[in-house]
């Protein structure tokens, strides 16, 4: 499937069916400032579309579908305990 299938409205349904969406929330500034090369992360970018377009597109869907959003702007051990903590704390 392409990324225009993956990050659809109909696919975010069938993720929030199957389990729990967790949302790793942050800005387009610092997903930038992680990616060293696109192509080995595995992005998927349309035709002509840039990494802010994706992140505008993208960015709705998570906030809409997330059980979950933990903000993961400031350091990784800390995401990690608030995504921990997150998940003891959501309703089973």
């Amino acid at each position: 499937t392409g990324g225009s299938v993956v990050f659809s409205e109909k696919a975010m349904k069938h993720l929030k069916k199957e389990g729990v969406v967790l949302y790793l929330n942050i800005s387009f500034e610092e997903m930038v400032s992680r990616l060293s090369n696109i192509t080995t992360r595995g992005i998927v970018l349309a035709a002509g579309q840039s990494l802010q377009d994706m992140y505008t597109q993208r960015v709705p869907l998570y906030e809409k579908y997330a059980d979950i959003t933990v903000d993961c702007s400031g350091d990784f051990e800390q995401c990690i305990g608030d995504v921990m903590d997150a998940l003891r704390n959501f309703p089973a």
